[in-house]
């Protein structure tokens, strides 16, 4: 259900109409007013539509670095899905009595035990 919200930007005020929460509209409306003073503070000028369009710059650089490290973040994840898949479709296939071959026989193996683990967490933790 849609709500009316008043904000305060930049000592102006505002009638928002929102389905978000009064709490989350306010913030947003906090952050705008910041932005705005803080652009006003480095303009000699004290002229409200050009300290309004440059926090405006500001938010939008904000955003647009933000969906960019987003997206980087998806294609790593994407990335590391198929390499985890890879390596699990390279795996034994499951036998038809449920169980797997272990990948390092600790009976046939000449080496001691300790020694068997560690080339087990090597196997396991080695990059691709």
């Amino acid at each position: 259900m849609k709500t009316l919200i008043e904000v305060e930007i930049y000592g102006q005020t505002f009638t928002v109409t929102s389905e978000d929460e009064v709490a989350y509209v306010r913030s947003l409306a906090a952050y705008v007013d910041r932005a705005i003073r803080q652009a006003g503070e480095h303009n000699k000028t004290n002229v409200q539509l050009r300290a309004a369009i440059m926090a405006a710059l500001g938010i939008a650089d904000e955003y647009y670095k933000a969906i960019r490290r987003e997206e980087e973040v998806r294609q790593e994840a994407d990335r590391l899905a198929a390499t985890i898949l890879k390596r699990l479709e390279q795996c034994e296939p499951v036998r038809a009595g449920g169980t797997t071959e272990p990948f390092i026989s600790v009976a046939s193996s000449n080496l001691p035990l300790d020694t068997v683990e560690n080339e087990k967490k090597k196997d396991t933790l080695s990059p691709s």
